[in-house]
């Protein structure tokens, strides 16, 4: 084992004097948060989980879990995956450097492309049922909560298409049975932020609760933005990213005890902060000072501190006429972006989410139930931003962006809970989708000087143009059949066969100013079909209630497509699904009477053209498939309870994540410094992974696959007691450690993104009966910074013999918050 994993365990070990956070969702808290039908579960004081689709004991599932209650998340103050992904090993999850989808997520080294727009992501969430593979949607679960779930692995056979990495699974909070308002309003010191969220619930008539949530927040940013006042491209703030969002969310459930029930949910999101790019910095220069210049320079370190300048008015008075659609009246030619969107030059991004959820169920007897669950999602997102991280006029490569997407989803599912061996589920699913994608992307700030392209190219010099149409169609049948031979074992098999469809109404619109580009105009015709089964099987044994055995086999796909945004459209821009099947095999017991919890999981994956985002030409990205990719690691969570109201908890994950078969577009400046055709280097070759196609490709078979750390974890405890007959007090601390990972793609080698050790620290005065609350909560307590994505600077692309400089979007510092919540 590295001495860095040392290191962590000797924090760990150090971390009881601080203190921590709780990961065991206990039946008792997750029933009364969700359905108080489960009352009479509640009193085992047992983990109840929902991966099957039905309530089950966490120990009962043969899936590897990670359950988060409601409790875990507001000690620590989680309002976001993002967050959330510190507390669960080999989950990676960040902001993606200016990706208009909402950031990276990977598990057990499973991932996708997180910069197409028409992209799916490979670990999908499923907020109340409905499931929605765009990472944009984390927000809109985020508040609220009453637990979480993160499924890992291959989850096809339950969750369809677009989870093979797994499922990041959200239950909002219910209506109580009696009338109850709360709530809570926090302050963070070092990002000067308000957050609050509160909530009113409770009986409307017989059978019939409603529950209203709010959410908002108000923050001036962590980071200081180097650039002064007086420079003419400053920025509006001298701080980033300013963020103002604000959420609500109505339910209402219908449960009178009939064999009829019902609970529709609708949320909606709205954020709008100084652009995707408002925390986008260089985190290496290879020469040690960034390639685009600028009077002010950044540290070229991951830190608190960034060069952001706003982009000025020159953008918005471009009146070249681009390709055939172009005219005086609209001479970007594009359908939904003019140049005059780019106004007074400011930095901007808006985003507005709807999610909507209906669940009906109905007992067609005691040991029949029918459930049909119709999805609703609508995505809104504008973006205006500078994506080079400079103030030097030249290299500014400003940048509108628009996303929209909608998608309705409907499953109907039978199930059975006969008391006998034999159960099952059988249902299908429906999607219909549509996503409208358009970007422009002009280099140099001041009208008529040269750009950092060269003088051939005057500012502002268009860099790319496109608007992109895609209507899909999806549809699916799965089933699954339970056999309990003997009460000690259980096997199960099943499976999920998939169609879909994607038809892209096109006008990518570039004309001969465009870097690289061949004029195209495209309005339909482009049509891609896949089909899928994904087969599972699983056997368990449980010799008693407190211990089961299990293995599975699974298979899972991604959704194969077109590629969107700033990719070049002279070549083939579909790709392939991405496929997996491996195995996993665990073992979940309960010692001493339930003072220890124990778990193992064991996996194996092979991965078939995994979806990876490239750059090329520094304004272009696509998403190409690697050849083969190869996934296995353990993963092991203890929990301890020593003493009333002490938890202990320690969650390890080792992960052997790399590419077996893989040509990959190569590196800026690595043709140059790296030459060959060996491992990591770069030349004009054949790519068998793609029928012998030849370009200028490095292998990288054999090497590190990206953000994949080999070592993660975390360990700590909580601790609550009561200190007068009025008053209790509870204590927790949590020490968190990565190793280091790739994080370019193109596995750019100073890319890397450095291992860290978190630590959190909280401290919460409550009363008694839980009425009201006080609460300091420090998290990141170490100011330790990372980042998930790195890519190129396009500036580089000016000079393709060296290094790129490195950009990414940054993790948030030190935070400290005093918090006051109540609820009646």
């Amino acid at each position: 084992m590295k001495k860095s994993v040392g290191a962590f365990l000797l924090c760990g070990v150090s971390s009881v004097a601080f203190p921590g956070a709780a990961y065991a969702q206990t039946a008792t808290e997750a029933v009364a948060d969700a359905d108080p039908s489960q009352d009479a579960v509640a009193e085992t004081g047992e983990i109840i989980v929902t991966a099957r689709r039905r309530d089950e004991r966490l120990i009962d599932v043969p899936v590897a879990i990670t359950a988060i209650d409601s409790s875990t998340i507001s000690r620590t103050a989680i309002n976001g995956v993002d967050a959330l992904a510190r507390r669960i090993p080999g989950l990676v999850v960040g902001e993606g450097g200016g990706t208009v989808q909402g950031g990276s997520i990977a598990l057990r080294g499973i991932s996708a492309a997180d910069t197409n727009p028409l992209g799916d992501q490979a670990v999908s969430f499923n907020i109340d049922g409905v499931q929605v593979a765009r990472s944009a949607v984390r927000r809109v679960g985020s508040f609220d909560v009453a637990g979480v779930e993160v499924l890992k692995g291959p989850q096809a056979l339950f969750f369809g298409k677009n989870s093979p990495g797994g499922i990041i699974s959200t239950r909002t909070a219910d209506p109580t049975d009696r009338f109850e308002i709360g709530g809570n309003i926090g302050y963070e010191f070092n990002a000067d932020e308000v957050r609050g969220e509160g909530f009113i619930s409770g009986p409307l008539a017989d059978g019939l609760g409603a529950r209203l949530a709010v959410y908002g927040s108000s923050m001036k940013g962590w980071v200081r933005n180097l650039v002064p006042p007086t420079d003419p491209f400053a920025t509006e703030s001298q701080r980033t990213p300013n963020t103002d969002e604000y959420a609500i969310r109505g339910t209402l459930k219908y449960d009178n005890g009939s064999p009829f029930r019902a609970r529709l949910k609708i949320a909606y999101n709205n954020a709008k902060d100084n652009s995707s790019t408002g925390n986008v910095q260089m985190v290496d220069c290879p020469t040690g000072t960034p390639f685009a210049g600028g009077l002010v320079a950044d540290d070229c370190t991951p830190d608190d501190r960034i060069v952001q300048a706003s982009l000025g008015p020159a953008f918005a008075a471009i009146t070249t006429i681009i390709g055939p659609l172009g005219s005086p009246a609209n001479p970007s030619g594009n359908p939904k972006i003019a140049y005059a969107d780019f106004g007074d030059g400011s930095l901007r991004s808006r985003t507005k989410q709807w999610l909507a959820g209906l669940e009906l169920n109905y007992d067609l007897s005691d040991d029949l139930t029918l459930t049909s669950v119709t999805g609703y999602y609508d995505l809104e997102f504008f973006n205006r931003a500078n994506f080079t991280s400079t103030n030097r006029a030249a290299a500014i490569l400003g940048s509108i962006n628009v996303l929209e997407i909608r998608e309705i989803n409907q499953e109907i599912r039978l199930a059975s809970s006969f008391t006998g061996p034999f159960n099952f589920l059988i249902g299908g699913q429906y999607q219909d989708s549509k996503a409208v994608t358009a970007s422009i992307a002009a280099f140099g700030a001041i009208a008529g000087q040269p750009s950092v392209l060269g003088p051939t190219r005057p500012s502002p010099f268009v860099a790319s143009n496109n608007f992109l149409d895609q209507d899909g169609e999806a549809y699916s049948f799965f089933a699954q059949f339970l056999v309990a031979p003997i009460p000690e074992i259980e096997i199960s098999a099943g499976g999920r066969y998939s169609e879909e469809t994607k038809r892209l109404a096109s006008v990518i619109n570039r004309g001969a100013q465009l870097v690289n580009a061949v004029p195209f105009l495209s309005n339909g015709g482009n049509v891609a079909k896949f089909t899928d089964f994904s087969p599972e099987i699983s056997i368990s044994y449980k010799p008693n209630s407190d211990l089961n055995i299990y293995a599975n086999y699974k298979q899972g796909f991604l959704s194969g497509g077109f590629n969107g945004g700033s990719f070049n459209a002279a070549g083939d821009f579909s790709y392939l699904p991405q496929n997996i099947d491996g195995f996993e095999a665990g073992v979940k017991s309960r010692l001493f009477d339930g003072m220890v919890t124990a778990e193992l999981a064991l996996y194996s994956y092979k991965i078939d053209n995994l979806q990876v985002q490239v750059t090329t030409d520094g304004t272009v990205q696509e998403l190409r498939n690697a050849g083969k990719v190869s996934s296995k690691g353990a993963e092991f969570s203890l929990t301890v309870r020593p003493a009333e109201g002490l938890q202990l908890y320690a969650n390890v994950a080792y992960m052997d994540a790399q590419y077996d078969q893989y040509f990959a577009t190569c590196y800026v400046g690595q043709l140059t410094l790296r030459p060959g055709t060996g491992i990591g280097q770069c030349a004009s070759q054949p790519n068998p992974t793609n029928n012998n196609r030849v370009g200028v490709l490095q292998n990288l078979s054999g090497t590190e696959l990206v953000r994949s750390p080999e070592w993660s974890g975390n360990v700590g405890f909580v601790y609550d007691t009561p200190i007068t007959d009025s008053l209790k007090l509870e204590l927790s601390s949590a020490v968190t450690y990565s190793d280091s990972f790739i994080t370019n793609a193109s596995s750019q080698p100073r890319s890397r993104s450095p291992s860290y050790a978190l630590l959190d620290a909280s401290i919460r005065l409550m009363d008694i009966d839980d009425k009201w609350e006080i609460a300091l909560i420090g998290n990141n307590l170490t100011d330790e910074f990372y980042f998930v994505r790195a890519t190129d600077n396009p500036a580089s692309s000016a000079n393709p013999t060296r290094l790129a400089d490195q950009i990414a979007s940054v993790s948030r510092g030190r935070e400290v918050m005093l918090r006051l919540g109540f609820k009646f």
